[in-house]
């Protein structure tokens, strides 16, 4: 596939044909993502993939838990607003069990260039956290990858879903895959999911901005 083939078929898919994607296709995929470039080569990422059916069942069912207790806490303030966050993770967040595989992906923080001598004359917190947490370099190395992941996922003709939405119950899918599976990594926490699938054909995308609109010549 041309790459600008890839570009205009890149779009947020959640809803999947039946179908099988061999673990070697996410391989590819993996492969793909570790060429990103990222800040002083840290590569901070490490993906972890599974097509189980019983896992995504339970992943589904962590997040789902701590939107109810999120939702429960906002109806004594907003009924509409807790209706409308339930409404937002059914539609938008657990879609995810219907793909062909997930992936939880793990990262690190990364501190840049000018942290350790800001802080070697004492710089304050805020300039510290400017740097290390507004400007966030290690979610930029992070994007990049994520975004290899993602266009070759497209070019072997499947789609992705970059879903950032179950952040919130970051701290229960953690504790999940080192209490179920021994999986933790140190220094490391998760970032985001994909959800990787066959999609069904004709699905909407809504729209971009254009180029004038998202750039400036000087």
């Amino acid at each position: 596939m041309e790459l600008q083939e890839v570009l205009e078929k890149r779009q947020s898919i959640r809803r999947y044909k039946e179908g099988d994607i061999p673990k070697e296709h996410i391989m590819e995929m993996i492969k793909a993502a570790g060429m990103a470039p990222s800040g002083k080569n840290i590569q901070n990422w490490h993906f972890v993939c599974f097509s189980d059916q019983d896992i995504k069942d339970k992943l589904a069912k962590i997040i789902a838990d701590k939107n109810e207790a999120i939702s429960s806490e906002m109806d004594k303030v907003d009924e509409a607003k807790g209706a409308r966050f339930r409404k937002f993770c059914k539609n938008l967040t657990l879609f995810f069990t219907k793909a062909q595989w997930v992936a939880v992906i793990y990262t690190t923080t990364y501190l840049p260039s000018g942290y350790h001598e800001l802080s070697l004359i004492d710089a304050d917190e805020d300039t510290l956290y400017d740097i290390r947490d507004h400007r966030s370099p290690g979610m930029q190395s992070l994007g990049a990858a994520l975004e290899n992941f993602t266009l070759k996922a497209i070019d072997l003709g499947y789609s992705t879903c970059w879903l950032t939405s179950a952040n919130y119950a970051a701290a229960e899918i953690e504790e999940f895959m080192k209490e179920e599976y021994g999986f933790e990594k140190e220094g490391y926490y998760m970032g985001a999911m994909f959800s990787i699938g066959i999609p069904q054909d004709d699905q909407p995308s809504p729209p971009k901005k254009t180029p004038e609109e998202i750039c400036t010549f000087l």
